[in-house]
């Protein structure tokens, strides 16, 4: 030890890096992190180039991590003691302070809670999904995680009870359906909202969906309405309800009395899911459901189809249980669903959720590079990040998205209102202003 000292000590080149080594190992509690020399001296130059017999010289950064120096340092020296020993010996001081007392205490309450999580609660889930999902939290427990560690500290039971409340939940997610996010929270805990965004298992659940999609862990209610939507989930935080013209919805044999009162006077009138939930069938207007998702477009066709046999389908409130089904009920008839958005973002993942779960039935419209090169606008794009990119199942959402990227620019569906009408009165056969004698 003391020959190790004296080599450090007498060589002034060493002094710099010494400093930012003391400094680390007290911040981390442990050989972690790594100095950078900026700009380094001589001195400098000279003394790392000597002691790791690598070329250090002419460089304008220098960069040491602890490890590697104390690898180094038993390399050069037999029987040598830790760098945390001679760091102390060097500063001839202890190493504990305030910091690194704290990180030693964060690093114990980690372990308590991986060990735990690795001895009680993964045995029981092997070869499940859920088991993926645990094997990462313990992966990164130090960021992702780390309120559950500290929480398990204060109050082990509720947050165990936590953890296998969501792999329970990773392992019923529905196959091939669609279920009420409150139903399925139900079904697997006994509280309806206990699963959704602000529910009290809603922030680790929507973690673990997010692994198990490589997508982006949501911040905000809209982001996470996709993400559930993912998983099968029809989340019902948002306003459920779905704004449609000429639509005719029956209960039993009876049909609505609101819905005819509506579609006779060629209004478009708003549906809440208790509504839609009533109803057992639908009558639609020719074999397409035109979808939208701009209000304003919707407003604007409304006005400009007048007179024209078809079923519109405002989607603004966004993608929620309302609008799934009133869909189902739409594809029931057999009529094929047709959605046009703005060409953003959002537009797009909406479209690709409705692609997701009416696929058979669902066409992309006004989504061609065309239609966006007339529509483009001259607002800069927000570029979404690459896990939501990677998302996108429809072939064409995905290639205009990579459009958008490329141009850094996104485009309203509002210059493409007289198109869509076009294709409206071409596809249902009416006319501007003619009322339509169709029965239904």
């Amino acid at each position: 030890m003391e020959e190790i000292l004296r080599y450090f000590l007498n060589d002034s080149g060493f002094a710099r890096l010494m400093d930012g080594m003391w400094e680390s190992y007290a911040r981390h509690g442990r050989c972690f992190g790594a100095v950078r020399l900026v700009k380094p001296n001589a001195d400098e130059e000279r003394a790392i180039s000597e002691f790791f017999k690598r070329d250090y010289y002419d460089q304008a950064l220098i960069r040491i991590s602890l490890a590697e120096f104390e690898r180094q340092m038993q390399k050069v020296f037999e029987d040598a003691p830790s760098l945390g020993d001679v760091l102390e010996g060097y500063f001839a001081r202890p190493l504990s302070s305030p910091v690194s007392e704290t990180n030693k205490e964060r690093i114990r309450i980690r372990d308590s809670f991986t060990m735990h999580i690795k001895s009680e609660i993964l045995p029981r889930y092997e070869g499940t999904e859920a088991e993926q999902w645990l094997r990462e939290m313990i992966a990164h427990m130090r960021r992702t995680y780390k309120q559950w560690a500290e929480r398990f500290i204060a109050e082990p039971d509720p947050v165990v009870a936590q953890v296998t409340v969501v792999c329970n939940a990773l392992n019923a997610l529905p196959q091939d359906e669609y279920i009420l996010l409150a139903d399925f929270s139900t079904r697997v805990c006994g509280d309806a909202q206990a699963l959704d965004f602000y529910g009290s298992h809603g922030s680790l659940f929507l973690r673990a969906l997010a692994r198990r999609y490589n997508m982006s862990i949501p911040n905000a209610l809209e982001d996470s309405i996709h993400l559930y939507w993912q998983a099968g989930l029809l989340s019902n935080g948002v306003l459920n309800q779905v704004t449609v013209s000429r639509f005719l919805a029956f209960s039993g044999n009876e049909v609505d009395p609101a819905c005819a009162y509506y579609d006779k006077l060629g209004e478009a009138h708003v549906l809440t899911l208790e509504n839609i939930s009533r109803f057992t069938r639908a009558k639609v207007y020719g074999n397409k459901v035109f979808v939208v998702e701009n209000a304003n477009v919707f407003a604007l066709l409304c006005e400009q189809l007048r007179g024209v046999p078809c079923t519109l389908v405002c989607a603004s409130a966004g993608m929620n249980a309302a609008l799934d089904r009133l869909l189902s009920l739409c594809i029931q008839t057999g009529a094929l669903i047709l959605y046009s958005g703005n060409m953003d973002m959002k537009g797009l993942l909406w479209g690709d959720m409705l692609y997701l779960r009416f696929h058979r039935n669902f066409v992309p419209w006004r989504y061609t590079h065309n239609d966006y090169e007339f529509a483009l606008v001259s607002s800069e794009a927000m570029l979404p990040d690459e896990k939501k990119e990677n998302a996108l199942h429809n072939e064409a959402f995905a290639s205009l998205l990579s459009l958008i990227r490329k141009k850094g620019k996104v485009a309203s569906q509002l210059p493409l209102v007289n198109l869509l009408a076009n294709d409206i009165r071409a596809y249902s056969g009416g006319t501007h202003g003619k009322q339509s004698k169709r029965r239904h």
